[in-house]
């Protein structure tokens, strides 16, 4: 809580400083879950006078297609399907040119899963396959209602899917005008899935293009996508830059707060 506290207020003095009227400060999964999540809302609203706003995991996916839709990399005019791997869940949202159909959110995520399955390092065969039958069957009913909509693109956002380019394409120091638009091939995925589970945390953490960290989650996040592509048969994910916080700019630009 400390160390969230410290980050607002850095951005609560930014806010001040360049005159910003419109704010809106939101809390995703984490929040969700957290059983003391009132007490630390209570806090931040009494030390740096902000309040947290606590978004459903629909409305956190309708946020996050607003946003990758506003700068797709996707050509427009067909089925778009965004997925948004966080830390305690995963949205799969999708629509046609930034009309949203249907959103959904799930409870997998890249460290609900590593907290979950993963106890050795790296992980073995028996707990790589336990995440994946997870995934497999929390995602099983979406993805026939996703299957049904017949999606022709999938773009991937946060932190798990551009992190994943940037070791593929050995993005270092990071560049975002090199991740946006980036494609990832189904066999490029599996493979670099492969790579990354046969790695201690010590070896990912030095790969070039990593963050190190997010070493300790990428393979949890990165068995997300790789089931995803597996089970929908898309060949490719195309990696996009804009997501949530795209989609609360342009939310709070149209004064839709919700």
């Amino acid at each position: 809580m400390e160390r969230t506290l410290a980050i607002l207020e850095g951005y609560r003095d930014l806010i001040f400083e360049h005159g910003v009227r419109k704010v809106r400060v939101v809390s995703t999964s984490a929040m969700r879950d957290a059983r003391n999540s009132a007490d630390f809302i209570a806090m931040v609203e009494r030390r740096l006078g902000l309040q947290i706003e606590v978004i459903s995991g629909e409305e956190e996916g309708r946020l996050t297609f607003a946003g990758a839709a506003s700068e797709s990399a996707v050509a427009p005019g067909g089925m778009t399907l965004v997925v948004d791997v966080g830390g305690g869940s995963t949205e799969y949202i999708w629509g046609v040119d930034g009309s949203v159909l249907d959103a959904v959110s799930i409870d997998i995520g890249a460290v609900r899963l590593t907290e979950l399955f993963f106890n050795s390092d790296p992980p073995t065969d028996t707990e790589l396959a336990a995440a994946r039958a997870m995934i497999g069957e929390r995602t099983r009913a979406v993805f026939e209602r996703i299957l049904a909509a017949k999606p022709n693109a999938l773009v991937a956002v946060a932190g798990t899917a551009t992190q994943l380019a940037a070791v593929l394409y050995s993005v270092e120091p990071y560049d975002p005008a090199r991740i946006h638009g980036a494609r990832i091939t189904h066999g490029e995925l599996q493979d670099l899935v492969a790579k990354l589970a046969s790695l201690d945390l010590n070896a990912r953490k030095v790969l070039t293009g990593m963050h190190p960290k997010r070493a300790d989650v990428i393979i949890a996040g990165a068995l997300i996508l790789d089931e995803t592509l597996q089970r929908l048969g898309i060949a490719e994910m195309v990696i996009s830059e804009h997501d949530i916080l795209d989609g609360l700019i342009r939310a709070l630009g149209d004064g839709q707060i919700s």
